[in-house]
């Protein structure tokens, strides 16, 4: 397929990798900056559309890999009567979509993305069309990209959005302060990784809660003071660590 890319981002940079490798042609990208697009159009082989106006009318797909502000910027100023229009976004209705195509979707790949990487690699991939062939056809590129494709409408996307939020972003945000804690303590936050490890992988066999554990889950009051006194003088740590322990204790009726 022929796909122009709308932005030259983390985004843009890494699903135009992993499309130029899967065999499609990355054929131009448009960005505000230019000079972010200079690199990015060199590696993939594109050409770069100095304006909105120059981006090709013939190709297959065109992606929006912009922040969900631009996207409601930039669809009114679009025009694509062939191939279809879609964003990335995970919170972002498709209707947004509909004055810049007649064919129109989402292909949210759930990852965070840095410009570093080479390819998306292993990840679930959310795509939604406006009508059933959209749909079809946007399923089969996603599995060209991923072996992990569902289809999901706008309401069950953002719940699936808030959920990636939760499970990945607030997490992610418990391993810096654990890391900073670590950091103050003279403590090396690398000793930890087997367990973070371990723990993502019980979840892929078991029900996150038959795998919980902890003094929280144990009702150990004794070790859960020790802990707070620890935490004395880290009031923002303190807080979290107390709500999450309620929550835990609540859940479990401990």
């Amino acid at each position: 397929m022929d796909v122009v890319l709308i932005g030259a981002g983390n985004v843009a940079h890494v699903l135009g990798r992993t499309l130029k490798q899967a065999g499609h042609r990355i054929v131009a990208i448009w960005n505000r900056d230019l000079q972010k697009v200079q690199a990015l159009s060199s590696e993939l082989g594109a050409s770069i559309a100095q304006t909105l106006e120059q981006i090709p009318k013939d190709a297959d797909i065109y992606i929006l890999a912009v922040s969900d502000h631009a996207i409601h910027q930039l669809v009114p100023l679009l025009n694509f009567n062939r191939g279809i229009l879609i964003h990335t976004a995970g919170t972002v209705g498709i209707e947004v979509l509909s004055p810049g195509a007649s064919q129109y979707g989402v292909l949210w790949p759930m990852k965070m993305m840095r410009t570093s990487m080479d390819k998306l690699g292993d990840c679930t991939i959310v795509v939604d069309g406006n009508n059933e062939p959209t749909r079809q056809a946007l399923k089969q590129l996603a599995y060209q990209l991923s072996d992990k494709v569902t289809i999901a409408d706008d309401e069950t996307r953002q719940k699936m959005h808030l959920v990636a939020a939760i499970s990945s972003n607030f997490t992610n945000h418990m391993y810096h302060l654990a890391a900073d804690y670590c950091t103050q303590e003279g403590i090396d936050f690398s000793l930890f990784y087997p367990l973070i490890e371990s723990s993502a992988l019980q979840i892929q066999s078991a029900y996150p809660g038959d795998v919980q554990a902890g003094p929280a889950f144990r009702g150990d009051i004794g070790t859960i003071e020790k802990h707070r006194a620890l935490l004395a003088t880290e009031q923002s740590i303190l807080r979290l660590y107390d709500e999450v322990t309620l929550s835990i204790r609540k859940k479990f009726a401990r």
